[in-house]
């Protein structure tokens, strides 16, 4: 009876020391690594393990994950002999009443985007068509078709080309709303989806021990449901002095988890799936019809003024005021140009503190009164720039923050403070009547690209009030970063055409047709200003078609003959004019149709 009891004992303690032990523990989020579009999320989570064979679930993981790229380090020579990623349905998912209503909507608006771009595609397919068989139409003037039936093609394809153009107008107008409505009803969607957090991610993995440990574990995946916009705040007090430009950041994620201070790395990196380096392929040669093309007329910038702004921060300090209601010994403390109490200086975190200057004597008394009598310290706390660094390698510009960072998973934007930067930059009026009747004010940047900005929209005030939004392209290849300021009004141009020197004359198989223009600039303003006016004349293609920009152009100005394009410069004093003279010249052959003007 000993031995087997004795039996069922060694027998039970084997099976004990040869079972798994399971542990459930949560991960804590520390670190994200956002980019453009997607984010890396970097976690940790601690477990106490048995020596060999043992089992965890670890919870609190996005369930929005892409698991190609999940990565797994555990410490003390702990070994993942398996692992398994899952989405942990806390409760059954029913739809509440908003998340249904948008999702109908969503439903409707989708496939409205499905008419109007089956309706784009027609249209050009019709166009095509058109333009083909007036094309063979013509090719029959060979074969003995008279004007009149050339006339007849010409006017059927202006009339049917122009009905088409402005169905694709209307379209492409259309599908742009639509297209907007789509991605404000996305964005509603998966804010209503991630109010009720009810998933979240699991991570279940099969660990091997070489001995009992508290094992530490950071776990990384990338996922798509994250992502950042640079945007900057312009602002110009006035045309004498820099610009002062503050780089921002939009940060908005929806994964499912709040990013509760997190350490916050923004990123331009774009990570690669499924992408390979390009290679050509034979280039085939072959004609191609040529399109219609239409000057855009630029939108005038509407610019108001912001109601109860401040746009300088004014820090008054009023000696002698202060509330100590006995005499002290202690200095006299000044945080950020601001009286405080030596309380609060104490309790300041030092990790705040840029600088600390202490003044004494006649030099603290001196600026500061009798407060300072017993001396002055002066400090200064960071502000966001000081927290971050900025590093750049060959593909990529990151901004790490040395501050934890709160981000809500409800897909709202929260803005972020970046560089903040100072530049000189030159003024002008810019204005191109043949365009755009309006003058606008451009600032052009010189040294732009030492500045390392991104792409993005930029708010810009001027002299203290808001003028609009505009965008930097930091692709761009010229050697001026121009922004658009705004129009002024007390800058005003005309352009005039003048009948007497506008002529159109035919001479046996030719026709020579004479235009010019008056151009007149006058500043009404209290300043000199520096102006830029540009216009243009024809460049032909064709042999038979001859243009000649004439003599009487004047005065002189920047003529690029590739373009035809005419620049004047000019300083305008207060309440001076100036006229400006554009003429040329077209001779082509007699019975054919030119846009001339």
């Amino acid at each position: 009876m000993k031995t087997l009891r004795k039996s069922l004992f060694l027998a039970f303690v084997l099976v004990c020391s040869s079972a798994v032990f399971a542990v459930n523990t949560k991960a804590t989020l520390k670190k994200a690594n956002v980019y453009f579009n997607g984010a890396e999320l970097i976690h940790s989570a601690s477990a106490s393990l048995t020596s060999g064979e043992n089992e965890i679930s670890i919870e609190g993981l996005s369930p929005q994950i892409d698991r190609n790229s999940l990565k797994i380090k555990v410490n003390n020579g702990v070994m993942v002999t398996a692992s398994e990623f899952s989405v942990n349905y806390l409760e059954p998912t029913k739809d509440n009443p908003s998340v249904k209503l948008l999702r109908d909507s969503l439903q409707l608006y989708q496939a409205d985007l499905t008419k109007v771009t089956t309706s784009i595609k027609i249209n050009k397919d019709l166009l095509t068509l058109l333009r083909k068989g007036v094309e063979h139409n013509l090719s029959l003037v060979e074969k003995g078709a008279t004007v009149a039936e050339i006339n007849t093609n010409m006017d059927l394809y202006k009339t049917k080309a122009t009905a088409l153009e402005a169905l694709a107008v209307a379209d492409n107008k259309k599908k742009e709303q639509l297209d907007q409505q789509i991605v404000r009803l996305n964005s509603q969607l998966q804010q209503e989806i991630g109010k009720g957090g009810k998933n979240t991610g699991v991570l279940k993995l099969t660990l091997a021990a070489p001995a009992a440990t508290a094992a530490t574990f950071s776990i990384s995946y990338f996922t798509t449901s994250a992502s950042w916009t640079p945007y900057y705040d312009i602002n110009i007090a006035s045309t004498d002095k820099p610009i002062n430009i503050l780089g921002k950041a939009k940060v908005r994620q929806t994964t499912g988890l709040d990013w509760n201070q997190v350490k916050l790395t923004l990123a331009t990196a774009k990570p690669t799936f499924n992408k390979e380096a390009s290679y050509f392929s034979t280039w085939f040669l072959d004609y191609v019809q040529p399109m219609q093309r239409y000057a855009m007329t630029a939108a005038p910038m509407e610019s108001y003024k912001l109601e109860n702004q401040a746009l300088d921060e004014v820090v008054t300090v009023a000696y002698g005021t202060s509330k100590k209601s006995k005499i002290s010994n202690s200095p006299l403390y000044v945080l950020d140009g601001e009286i405080i109490s030596e309380e609060y200086a104490q309790s300041l975190d030092p990790n705040y503190i840029k600088s600390k200057n202490v003044l004494k004597g006649a030099q603290a008394e001196a600026q500061y009164g009798s407060e300072g009598k017993n001396g002055v310290v002066i400090i200064t706390t960071k502000s966001m720039e000081d927290f971050i660094t900025q590093t750049e390698t060959a593909l990529n510009v990151e901004y790490k923050m040395d501050m934890p960072f709160t981000i809500p998973g409800n897909g709202k934007e929260q803005t972020v403070d970046l560089k903040s930067y100072q530049t000189e930059a030159n003024f002008n009026y810019y204005c191109a009547p043949k365009l755009d009747a309006e003058t606008y004010l451009l600032a052009e940047i010189a040294d732009w690209a030492n500045l390392n900005l991104l792409s993005g929209k930029a708010n810009i005030t001027y002299d203290g009030s808001y003028v609009g939004e505009t965008n930097i392209n930091a692709n761009s290849t010229e050697d001026k970063l121009k922004l658009t300021l705004g129009t002024d009004k007390r800058v005003s141009v005309i352009r005039e055409k003048i009948k007497d020197f506008s002529s159109v004359k035919t001479l046996g198989s030719t026709t020579k047709a004479v235009l010019t223009y008056k151009l007149t600039i006058k500043n009404n303003q209290t300043k000199a200003i520096h102006a830029v006016l540009k216009d243009q004349y024809p460049i032909s293609t064709k042999k038979d078609i001859v243009v000649e920009l004439l003599k009487e152009t004047t005065p002189a100005c920047y003529n690029d003959k590739e373009t035809g394009l005419l620049t004047w410069e000019l300083d305008l004093q207060p309440g001076e004019s100036q006229s400006f003279t554009l003429s040329y010249s077209v001779q082509y052959p007699k019975g054919s149709r030119l846009n001339l003007e």
